[in-house]
């Protein structure tokens, strides 16, 4: 999982929460967890406002607050005031979580129909645009995985926008795309893809999935879902097309962890459901920048700087 950082409250408190782009809302371990190892104290906090509690729900029981979020590490702080928090006392893979989708009635949490993060800072005027972008680094090591850009495009990393797209449903960042190739394997059929940097796979029809592994020389589990192909397999570049701009996820995006006893590497496709939308996540995602524009409700992409 990817992890950023935020402190809560004033003095400041921090925590290292997960990213998550389809969620909404910040979502912390509070101090009435007693099997959590790093929890927020709102009574240390002097801009803390409470704002409701439930413990009617039986080992999820949780606050709703409000206070001062500040996204990033010093000195890069980005204040955000009046922030809603949902404090949990369950615990998390992290300290919390960070939600950066749309605005939603429904989802993790009981927060998601509150303003997105940004839109709310935007609003504040914390931030010129209420928008993020997320730079994922081709190779990942020692956890420095890349860079997220709270209220603008990456211009450090990332190049020209290279277009915008509308979502294609408005509850997610969900586009249409169409226009398949992988090597010998082509399909013309419309599509819609979740697009979710924090996944990290591709996932998509087990049929279609299953047609493009013939070409990659790739082989399945016993489930025909999940795949894996020779680490020094030639594998073609997987194109699409989205808003009438055609884009690519090389080879080298495409290979995942060794196996340990072989020279066998996973292969970042795997079979999701038959006529359901697909999902684009991190070797999509280390292809291109993303700017993600809860505001506008819209997807961006950028290449990296040095492709």
């Amino acid at each position: 999982m990817y992890v950023v950082n935020v402190t809560i409250g004033t003095p400041n408190q921090q925590f290292l929460v997960q990213l998550d782009t389809q969620n909404n809302g910040l979502y912390i371990q509070d101090k009435s967890c007693s099997y959590c190892n790093h929890t927020f104290d709102s009574s240390k906090s002097s801009t803390y406002k409470f704002l409701s509690q439930n413990t009617s729900l039986v080992g999820n029981n949780y606050i709703i607050g409000q206070d001062v979020v500040n996204l990033g590490l010093s000195p890069n702080l980005l204040p955000i005031p009046n922030t809603i928090i949902e404090q949990d006392a369950v615990p998390y893979h992290a300290d919390g979580r960070l939600g950066l989708g749309l605005q939603q009635d429904r989802g993790y949490g009981y927060i998601g129909n509150n303003l997105p993060i940004l839109v709310n800072a935007y609003n504040q005027g914390v931030v010129d645009q209420p928008v993020y972008t997320i730079y994922l680094r081709k190779n990942i090591q020692n956890g420095d995985a890349g860079v997220i850009t709270f209220g603008g495009v990456d211009s450090t990393n990332c190049g020209s926008v290279i277009a915008y797209q509308s979502l294609a449903k408005y509850k997610n960042y969900i586009l249409a795309f169409s226009g398949i190739s992988y090597g010998s394997y082509a399909n013309s059929n419309p599509y819609t893809t979740l697009v979710d940097a924090t996944s990290d796979y591709i996932a998509g029809p087990p049929s279609v999935i299953a047609n493009m592994a013939k070409v990659a020389g790739a082989t399945s589990d016993k489930n025909n879902d999940f795949y894996q192909v020779n680490c020094d397999q030639q594998l073609p570049s997987f194109s699409f097309t989205i808003g009438g701009k055609q884009y690519t996820v090389d080879s080298n995006q495409q290979l995942g962890t060794k196996n340990a006893t072989s020279n066998m590497c996973e292969w970042k496709f795997y079979g999701y459901v038959e006529d359901v939308i697909w999902i684009f996540g991190g070797p999509f995602a280390k292809s291109y920048c993303q700017i993600y524009d809860p505001g506008n409700k819209r997807l961006g992409f950028a290449l990296p700087k040095g492709q």
